[in-house]
This record gives structure tokens, sequence and C-alpha cells, in this order.
């Protein structure tokens, strides 16, 4: 997928730090914003895929901090290192993310705390610990603007059962992302979110199992297929791009045409006019 990225330099000079940078959509987002000529901090638990992750990027130009985003403590080290490094943070993209398929009768509590403090709290969280970052890399010279872009999902315009707390988390992310977005713009910090469909990540394949399954879902995308995180990860570099200066509060789908349907039958077909 490198065709996708283009390297015409919309990252020079810019200082980005991914959360859930390690795998998925945030490791193709690094990589994007990266090749496009940004310096890179990419955030997550795991200190072994880090390193790999890491060993995808440029050295004098990409950094890991080991982070757990519920940890607010960890959030704040995470920007006072980036900083320490690079000298200011101009973009910032939330990727962070875990998802549990469960009944909601048969839902833990721990199961639904866990995930709405990994999908919501981390994210309110991160945009909290990064705003004095971002307001003084804006400050620091005419023209300058720095972006937020929180990563959504699909379930945040529409629900599946066995997902009610994960919707409901991903919902809040998207109003979350809104109503900074009217706080931030007069600051020149832009605010979006981008919400994913089904994508060929490692917690997607966790999640629809085996081949049947995911056949079952390609079978429910009119593109026909997943999506791919470097197809992703351009949407999220656009979204945080200056060029896309007028893009307030949004909330960029991107499903392959999943919400193009009402839910009706096909009425070519029912009718007998296809």
């Amino acid at each position: 997928m490198s065709e996708l990225w283009p390297t015409h330099g919309r990252y020079v000079d810019k200082v980005a730090v991914i959360t859930g940078g390690t795998s998925g959509i945030g490791l193709a987002t690094a990589q994007r914003l990266s090749a496009e000529g940004g310096c890179v901090v990419i955030a997550g638990r795991d200190e072994g895929r880090g390193a790999l992750a890491l060993a995808t990027l440029p050295t004098d130009r990409a950094r890991f901090v080991p982070t757990d985003v519920t940890d607010r403590d960890a959030l704040e080290r995470l920007y006072a290192e980036t900083v320490a490094a690079f000298g200011r943070v101009d973009v910032v993209v939330n990727s962070a993310g875990a998802i549990v398929v469960t009944p909601f009768g048969r839902l833990k509590r721990e199961h639904w705390q866990r995930t709405l403090a990994v999908n919501l709290g981390s994210v309110i969280d991160s945009c909290q610990a990064a705003l004095p970052h971002l307001r003084a890399a804006v400050s620091a010279g005419p023209g300058r603007r720095a972006a937020i872009v929180n990563v959504a999902s699909l379930d945040a315009v529409g629900g599946d059962k066995g997902m009610t707390v994960y919707s409901a988390a991903k919902a809040g992310v998207v109003n979350f992302t809104r109503s900074l977005a009217l706080e931030l713009i007069s600051e020149n910090i832009r605010v979006n979110a981008v919400s994913p469909g089904a994508v060929d990540t490692p917690m997607t394949v966790a999640t629809t199992g085996p081949e049947r399954e995911r056949r079952a879902f390609e079978d429910a995308i009119p593109a026909g297929r997943f999506g791919h995180p470097e197809e992703i990860a351009a949407a999220i570099a656009f979204v945080a791009a200056d060029e896309a200066a007028f893009m307030v509060g949004a909330n960029l789908v991107v499903d392959g045409g999943v919400t193009c349907s009402t839910g009706h039958p096909d009425l070519l077909a029912l009718f007998g006019m296809s």
C-alpha cells in the first residue's frame, strides 16, 4: 500500500503523537505522517511491539514512549517526552482502542469500565494533557496551526449487537470531538474525528474470527472487502493537515459504503428491474 503514501511534505516541520501507534491504524498513521516529512512519537503499552513499530520509521524522526493511555500520569509523560525530543507537539492522533463483544446481560462491570476507559476516557485525558503543548506550538509563530484527530468507529453512528458499551464510547468520542472543536478553533487548534468501518487490523481479526465470519463481514460491505490501515491513515493525514483548515468538528466516515444504505432490500431486484 506504499503507493498511497506521497512524500510531498505536508508534515515537514510538524511533530505528531499517535496513541495506539504500535499496530493497525495507529502504526499506519505514524508511517504515513513520517513519509510526509513529520516527526512522530508512537505510544503503546507493549515495548516489544513498540520496538518493532519503531524499526519501520526513520530513527532520527521517531520515538516510542511506553504508555498506558488509561493512566493520566503516563499521558502527561508522553507529551513531556515528545517536547523534550522534538521541541513541540503539533498533531495528536488518538488511535488507541479496545473492544469487547458480549451480550449486554452477560457484560461484566470491569469489562465495560475498561471499554469506556480505553475508548473514551483516554481520548479525553490525552486531549487535555496535550492541550498546553498544542497551544505552545500555535503561539510559536504566525500562521501556525495544530490539530487533533480522534479515531472513533462506524459504531459511533450505528449500533451492533454485542457491542453496546463500545458503541456508546465511540459515539461519545464523536460528540466530545464536536464540543471540543467549538472551544478550540478560535485558538487555531482544529479537532476532528475519523470513523473507520471494518479494517484489516489485529483487533478486527480478533473480533471477526475465522474465515466464515470474515466473509460475512465482507458480504455486508458494499466495497466487498475490509479496509486497509493505510487507507484510514490517508484520511487521518488529510484531516490533520493544514490544507483541511476548514474542517472543524467533523466526523469523517471511511467504511467501504456501509452507511450508504438505508438497510432496505434491493428495490431494483425486488421489483424485477435489475
